[in-house]
């Protein structure tokens, strides 16, 4: 039961929104749902996080999912300055704490409003040391092709591949209370270690893109980038992804950033499989 109160006070807290973005007029001259995926490696400069994401085409995004979102004391979170910047709508919520005055979580930051916010807690695993609470951010964004179902995740690193489903699977089965187009998306850390203990890597031995890319097509999603599109610096990892269901990408692209070790992922959607 304290669980469960505790679980629903951090919601309440986190499902906070801010700004709403373009106007209904603007919503139906648009076209397809652009979208962006990046792990922003707690990064807190704003300027130069706006100024980098507009290098590579901010300007024509209508969707961000951001991982490792910085918050400080009871201060704006980084999308939330980001947002606001822009002009755009923004939602986040804390997954764990580095000290009791920094935050790191998820955020989703939109041009067209959004509604039916949500925290989806996964599965905690214990690494032995440096153990995160993980958590994916879902909201439903009225895209101009009508009401996309979004979910962004972050799941944990030292893990194999049941582990990293098992988390995932928290995800899963909240869309398969889902209707209508979903977008399940961010930083999967699908590496290629096999890990011993969740502290020691052997390394590509594990192989988990294709195992993660084979459970989400089992539950009826379908993968934006092709297995083997690094995503990371280090070793050439895919890391991150974006996966559809009822949606399709006319066009997609992976793009370094010079402030994060994880390269931008970009999409536009439209509806159809």
């Amino acid at each position: 039961m304290r669980r469960a109160l505790l679980s629903f006070a951090i919601a309440l807290l986190c499902l906070s929104t801010t700004g709403w973005g373009a106007s209904a007029a603007a919503i139906k001259d648009r076209g397809a749902l652009t979208v962006l995926s990046l792990n922003l490696a707690m990064r807190e400069d704003v300027d130069r996080i706006a100024a980098e994401l507009t290098s590579i085409g901010i300007g024509q995004t209508d969707l961000l999912l951001l991982q490792e979102v910085v918050r400080r004391g009871d201060g704006p979170d980084v999308a939330e300055q980001l947002a606001a910047r822009l002009g755009l709508a923004s939602s986040y919520c804390t997954a764990f704490t580095l000290s009791d005055e920094k935050a790191v979580g998820l955020a989703l930051v939109s041009r067209f409003p959004f509604h039916d916010p949500q925290v989806i807690e996964l599965k905690p695993i214990s690494l032995r040391f440096r153990s995160r609470t993980r958590i994916a951010l879902a909201a439903t964004v009225e895209s101009p092709g009508g009401p996309v179902r979004v979910y962004n995740v972050h799941l944990d690193t030292r893990i194999n591949l049941g582990q990293r489903l098992d988390q995932l699977g928290a995800v899963v089965r909240k869309v398969e209370a889902t209707v209508g187009p979903t977008l399940v998306g961010g930083d999967f850390n699908t590496n290629n270690n096999l890990w011993l203990f969740n502290a020691l890597p052997l390394p590509f031995l594990g192989r988990q893109g294709a195992g993660v890319q084979r459970f989400m097509a089992e539950n009826g999603f379908r993968s934006v980038f092709a297995l083997g599109r690094p995503t990371h610096d280090v070793l050439r990892m895919q890391l991150d992804w974006l996966f559809l269901r009822g949606l399709h990408a006319s066009s997609m692209s992976i793009k370094p950033v010079a402030l994060s070790d994880h390269h931008a992922l970009l999409a536009s959607l439209a509806p159809g499989d």
